[in-house]
């Protein structure tokens, strides 16, 4: 049954900014940004931890109606502070963490972002949408921003699932009736080069063989050993297309997107392929199509140090731009709140 979200009070210590990157899609500008007031802008951590927990109703309704938050010019000086403010809001932190990537993990519950090459793009995708347990909340911080590119911009779900709707029909309606199946090939041992790079042992948390085919079973994938000792998993059909229980919205939640680009990429190691159940692969006129509605819907903010970005991954999909002048640091921690998957 889909909500109508009412109009939402901003607490009284926080006020919302706009920038001229934000787009304005359905009446709103996306993302939401919100920052101290003047009387406010002194406060420490441990402040702004308390009023997360206090205003943890408010913050939540504002998310679903927006996506995403940015918390920008919040004293969140240390990874440490970033783990405590993003377990302020008392969720479950998610436990498969990687995905398919290779992740290290910081401090509490906070870990390496991507950390593929400055030069390398990863295109918009809801994160691990293409396995059957992914995340609900994300929180990404910003330690270290780069002096030119390596944005994380956003785009909202529901926008690129009507684009799509209009301008790809067919490809749509296949979409949201069969799903797709992802498949990849996880190396043995980790390889932190690439966005795909995680080994079959992190994967299925063993370096036993015969447990680990038990275990892959166990989490939806068929898997085959290769002759270099690496496993090529694939998917069961997982959705394309699901419905946000909470306010109706259809959501474009898949990852045919990121996995035919990053497929394509020269010299891509992962043997990357998404198909439809029955194997027939995407048309390249829709990845033309998706690469133009993507680029439409996506908003790029410049990173600046300590911004915290809290995304819906059920509503929200995030991506990563290129950069040609390292350091680069962005921290990201993974969590499942009580709302449940779409």
């Amino acid at each position: 049954m889909s909500m109508k979200l009412k109009e939402v009070v901003f607490p009284d210590e926080v006020k919302s900014v706009n920038i001229k990157e934000q787009k304005v899609f359905d009446g709103l500008s996306f993302p939401l940004i919100l920052t101290p007031k003047d009387a406010f802008k002194e406060k420490n951590a441990q402040f702004w931890n308390e009023w997360v927990n206090k205003n943890l109703k408010v913050i939540e309704t504002l998310l679903l109606k927006y996506g995403a938050i940015l918390f920008r010019g919040f004293p969140l000086d240390t990874s440490k502070e970033f783990d405590d403010f993003a377990k302020a809001y008392n969720y479950n932190p998610y436990l498969n963490v990687g995905g398919s990537g290779v992740r290290v993990n910081i401090v509490g519950n906070v870990y390496t972002a991507s950390a593929t090459p400055p030069e390398y793009k990863i295109p918009l995708h809801h994160e691990m949408a293409h396995i059957n347990d992914w995340p609900y909340i994300l929180f990404f911080y910003c330690d270290i921003p780069a002096k030119e590119g390596g944005n994380t911009p956003l785009a909202l779900s529901n926008v690129i699932y009507r684009k799509m709707s209009e301008r790809d029909p067919n490809f749509v309606h296949r979409l949201q009736k069969e799903g797709l199946r992802y498949s990849r090939v996880a190396p043995d041992g980790n390889d932190g080069e690439n966005t795909f790079g995680r080994s079959w042992q992190s994967t299925c948390f063993t370096s036993n063989r015969e447990e680990a085919q038990i275990k892959a079973r166990d989490y939806g994938f068929d898997s085959e050993w290769l002759e270099d000792g690496s496993m090529r998993i694939t998917t069961d059909a997982l959705p394309g297309i699901r419905v946000d229980k909470r306010t109706g919205k259809t959501m474009w939640f898949n990852a045919a997107f990121s996995y035919s680009i990053t497929a394509q990429y020269k010299d891509e190691p992962n043997g990357l392929q998404v198909t439809f159940p029955n194997g027939d692969v995407i048309k390249d006129e829709s990845i033309e199509i998706m690469k133009q509605v993507m680029n439409e819907a996506r908003v790029s903010l410049k990173w600046q140090h300590k911004d915290v970005i809290m995304i819906d991954n059920r509503v929200v999909l995030h991506s990563k731009d290129s950069y040609t002048a390292p350091p680069r640091r962005v921290l990201v921690s993974y969590f499942k709140d009580d709302q449940g998957p779409i």
